[in-house]
């Protein structure tokens, strides 16, 4: 269950933080959204799990700010189309969303991460036609680009299109993850609030008169292998990070990875004598949004005797506690296939 505390405490955190720009905040949107797709498998031999539609329906609340930087909560409920072997999935997520265009109601990236709940997951006895999903609670992780339309001064239209992804990081297996692609429809009531006196805003733009900034993450994670046994092994990470400050709000990262991972050992491809120890180096971008951090990084192994996988990805989140001290969670994968969910501590040396 210790996943499922990291996850919580990261959401939390997010929900925290959303809050907290209350007091700076003049203008507040409340949302509903029409959303209708299907389940996207990751390869044809999963077809068969395509029974219909994917509709649902989303609820939202967004604070804006004067840099048309916003942030917000989304509830949703979906049915998957296939009711038999998925059912209904419901997700909870924070978000935040940013122009992709200098103009004024202009397309928007949204990108939410919190979490999922899947009515029918794999069992063994009673549903082994879902070999995609193997917990009911999962992180839900969402990338959409979305354009809102001016109906009157307090109301609006919004159309969208993205993606829905609910995976466990391989804590519980199977883990394939459960991918939607959605086209949204829905309506927008804004209002603006008078502001009361604000409260002084955190630093984060501490050491930011620094072209290069250096910190050390110490991470870690379960992962359950796919065998008859189902065991789980403990990953550990120590990773060395060199950001580049482009902005206050854009880093180019650069760094190397050491990574403990005993797992590998117990993989059916994998011989009985390779070393449990994996490293590489990558690159990566960062985007700030206050307390916030999104990172994502791609990778190359230097030293991974798992010779089935020579490229790795994370996409994270990290959450300023003081000036140096960041926590954070992270989602390690090879391409589609998630390696495990990563909860750890990020400390900037200077």
């Amino acid at each position: 269950m210790s996943m499922y505390r990291n996850i919580t405490l990261c959401f939390f955190i997010i929900i925290a933080s959303f809050f907290s720009f209350a007091q700076n905040e003049k203008t507040i949107a409340f949302q509903i959204n029409s959303e209708q797709g299907q389940f996207i498998p990751h390869k044809p031999a999963l077809n068969y799990l395509i029974q219909g539609k994917s509709i649902g329906l989303a609820f939202s609340i967004e604070k804006r700010k004067k840099d048309s930087i916003s942030y917000g909560l989304t509830a949703s409920i979906l049915n998957s189309g296939n009711p038999e072997v998925i059912g209904l999935v419901y997700g909870l997520n924070g978000f935040t969303s940013f122009p992709l265009t200098k103009k004024e109601n202009g397309m928007r990236l949204k990108i939410g991460i919190g979490l999922g709940y899947v009515e029918k997951i794999f069992d063994a006895n009673t549903n082994n036609r879902n070999i995609v999903i193997g917990s009911h609670i999962n992180t839900k992780i969402v990338f959409r680009a979305e354009k809102e339309f001016t109906l009157s001064e307090n109301n609006h239209f919004n159309l969208g299109v993205g993606v829905c992804h609910f995976s466990n990081g391989a804590y519980q297996t199977p883990n394939l993850g459960i991918n939607f692609l959605l086209f949204n429809m829905g309506y927008s009531y804004i209002k603006t609030t008078s502001l009361k006196k604000e409260k002084k805003p955190f630093n984060t733009n501490y050491a930011l008169d620094r072209k290069w900034l250096y910190a050390v993450i110490f991470s870690g994670g379960i992962r359950e292998n796919p065998s008859p046994l189902r065991e789980k092994y403990p990953i550990i990470n120590l990773c060395n990070r060199v950001n580049y400050v482009q902005s206050a709000k854009n880093n180019f990262t650069g760094g190397i990875d050491f990574t403990y991972n005993p797992g590998i050992l117990h993989r059916t491809h994998i011989p009985l004598d390779v070393s449990p120890l994996q490293s590489g180096i990558f690159i990566g971008n960062e985007r700030n949004f206050d307390r916030l951090t999104f990172a994502v990084d791609m990778g190359v192994y230097l030293f991974n005797q798992n010779m089935k996988s020579l490229i790795y990805h994370r996409f994270g989140i990290h959450y300023q506690l003081i000036n140096k001290i960041h926590i954070l969670l992270q989602l390690k994968s090879h391409w589609a296939a998630a390696e495990a969910f990563e909860f750890g501590i990020k400390y900037r040396i200077k």
